[in-house]
């Protein structure tokens, strides 16, 4: 692992562990079923207070980037706390995630688990680690476990589509995207798809599949690409099953883009 990288890493660790073991203070609700807390707030303030100086770039934040904003050319994008409403409930599912982005493509990327303290990280090109253990698919999925997001199963209800996936194995959604990318990397996940993800979500976890060998594509509209909080509509999938994997669940991601 890089230095730079290995520096990353650290800082999203740190700031995993403020937020380990502790209650929220303050909990605000920002829309139906999602919620922001202090300790949201306050690990964004702390990340872009250390990574600014870092690289040298705008740090955007999920709690105070606008809806319209734009990417710029370079940025490092920040989810304090993904997986929120694990977090407030207690349930070891949620994380901070990372990543330097150049041009919209991630290129350096660090995910910390908040309860375990494991870090997973990655570099364009350079490879993905989960703590010191370097990540690679091969063969087949060694898990029969599949996650969907929330509003893709609403979107699959009652579809063949979602009766075709069944066969692919068992339902999980533990509630944190960057977590579930992580785990598509490790082979801990056969495959994750979400239609509510945003770039956030995404940029850190995406660049530690690929790296890892896993499939990622976001399908959503080229013209929602530079705005961070665009929904990704996006599949990541083990490489042995990622063309069939496309072929059923492309159509359901493109048609919840409208």
């Amino acid at each position: 692992m890089k230095p730079t990288l290995a520096l990353l890493a650290a800082h999203v660790a740190e700031a995993a562990a403020m937020a380990s073991g502790v209650r929220p203070q303050a909990i605000e609700q920002k829309s139906l079923h999602d919620f922001v807390t202090d300790m949201d707030r306050r690990l964004e303030d702390h990340l872009r207070t250390v990574l600014g100086p870092l690289f040298g770039v705008p740090v955007l934040g999920e709690e105070s980037i606008a809806e319209d904003e734009l990417l710029p050319p370079r940025a490092v994008v920040v989810d304090p706390l993904d997986g929120t409403s694990n977090w407030i409930a207690g349930l070891p599912f949620a994380a901070v995630s990372v990543a330097y982005v150049e041009n919209g493509v991630s290129t350096m990327a660090a995910v910390v688990a908040i309860d375990s303290g494991t870090v997973y990280a990655a570099e364009a090109g350079g490879g993905a680690w989960r703590n010191d253990v370097r990540l690679s698919l091969a063969g087949t999925p060694p898990q029969s476990l599949m996650a969907l997001s929330t509003g893709l199963l609403d979107t699959l209800d009652g579809s063949d589509g979602f009766r075709t996936l069944r066969r692919f194995g068992k339902l999980r959604n533990f509630g944190s995207q960057a977590l579930q990318l992580c785990a598509v990397a490790q082979g801990a996940l056969a495959f994750n798809a979400s239609i509510e993800a945003r770039l956030w979500d995404d940029a850190a976890g995406r660049l530690i599949a690929t790296e890892a060998g896993a499939f990622y594509e976001a399908m959503l509209d080229p013209a929602e690409a530079a705005r961070p909080a665009a929904k990704q509509h996006c599949l990541c999938a083990h490489p042995a099953i990622a063309d069939e994997l496309a072929a059923i669940l492309t159509p359901f991601l493109r048609s919840s883009r409208s």
